[in-house]
């Protein structure tokens, strides 16, 4: 291979917003920090198609090879790094804003019971830390 799998597929990498390109970013950030973001490919083969597959292999032979300083894995990973962080403090603040509110306050939209929607809001926001927590984007 002469060129650089994370340049030849950084499309996929930076913008793809499906499956197994999430999958392909979790797997540029377990390998720029093993001990933070967790990847197991085992979890994942099957939802991978030939392809997605192929670039999986190809990243993990590039960095086995030209290691975390060869050409456009540390752009493609500290971008990775700083979007992901981002959405997951962004959450937590949302979070925090919404445990401060009181539920009879919280927007919500015609004909739906505010404390309903406040609570359904919440729910949503913990779910998405406690992911957020799982996958090694944020602290607790």
């Amino acid at each position: 291979m002469h060129q650089s799998p994370y340049v030849i597929h950084r499309d996929i990498l930076l913008n793809g917003m499906y499956g197994t390109a999430y999958r392909l970013q979790e797997f540029v950030l377990y390998q720029l920090d093993p001990c933070r973001y967790i990847f197991d490919i085992d979890e994942h083969r099957g939802g991978f198609d030939s392809v997605h597959l192929q670039i999986y292999q190809d990243m993990k032979q590039w960095y086995w090879d030209n290691g975390p300083s060869s050409a456009g894995f540390k752009d493609v990973a500290q971008t990775l790094q700083a979007r992901y962080t981002h959405e997951a403090q962004a959450n937590l603040d949302e979070l925090c804003l919404l445990r401060a509110m009181q539920p009879d306050d919280y927007p919500a939209e015609p004909g739906e019971i505010p404390s309903d929607s406040h609570r359904h809001a919440v729910e949503r926001a913990e779910q998405l830390h406690r992911l957020f927590i799982s996958k090694g984007f944020i602290d607790e």
